[in-house]
């Protein structure tokens, strides 16, 4: 009897922790930009995911899109994802019509983008919705008590791009390991923050990349870019985590 109890419950946690199909219901529906949207799930069957992992929604038989998970897994039934509109493709238009109480068809858990437990200071670099994958990680990792040295360097294009800096700004007062900065390319007169692009202020903010751990997530140019940089001062390949958006 114990033996099979056992064998039940490993059953439950190797179904929960692998990817299937399911319909999901959109409980809650938030604009947190001019053209970014943050949407809450509630799963049919528990689904366990780790921080950096991702659910395909399809959209249609042709057409499926790939959406990080955007907090940590505190209840299996639901999940966030975070979608940026802007492309204004079947994704977006299908995701600006939909309301609470519409259901989605859903794959999940996927990816192996993952936060390894770090022995090093890290640094996270994001572009855009990049950042969604990192606030999972970076939430996960602080709330569990995590000492090490974590830096978030996010480039946005304008002011009305940002979002989630009332979390960012929380984090930066409870935890002292903890440090962000916004980097705006196209700002505005009134911006008084840094402006250009992430990759020229990473050796501005840290004079010795090779003893850090980075976590790349944003566009293919940033990513390129910033790894090249990298690569250039000495940080080890394996030091050098990614994944495009």
């Amino acid at each position: 009897m114990m033996i099979s109890s056992v064998f039940s419950i490993h059953s439950i946690i190797q179904h929960m922790t692998s990817p299937f199909q399911q319909l999901a219901t959109i409980v809650k529906k938030t604009q947190l930009s001019s053209h970014v949207y943050e949407f809450i799930f509630q799963f049919e069957m528990p689904v366990q995911f780790e921080p950096g992992q991702y659910a395909t929604l399809i959209i249609d038989p042709q057409t499926r899109r790939q959406y990080s998970f955007a907090a940590p897994c505190v209840n299996p039934k639901e999940f966030e994802v975070v979608i940026d509109v802007s492309p204004m493709g079947p994704g977006s238009k299908f995701f600006l019509e939909k309301k609470v109480g519409d259901s989605v068809q859903v794959l999940a858990p996927l990816g192996t983008f993952h936060f390894d437990e770090p022995t090093t200071f890290v640094v996270f670099v994001a572009t855009g919705t990049g950042i969604v994958p990192f606030r999972t990680m970076i939430e996960a990792y602080l709330l569990r008590g995590g000492t090490n040295e974590v830096t978030l360097i996010w480039g946005l294009r304008h002011e009305e791009d940002i979002f989630w800096n009332h979390i960012l700004d929380g984090w930066q007062e409870k935890y002292s390991n903890f440090r962000y900065s916004i980097v705006m390319s196209k700002p505005s007169d009134a911006w008084k923050g840094k402006t250009g692009h992430v990759t020229e202020h990473i050796r501005e903010e840290l004079p010795h990349p090779e003893t850090h751990t980075f976590y790349l997530c944003g566009n293919r140019h940033m990513i390129s870019d910033v790894k090249t940089d990298l690569l250039a001062h000495q940080v080890p390949e394996d030091h050098i985590k990614t994944e495009m958006f």
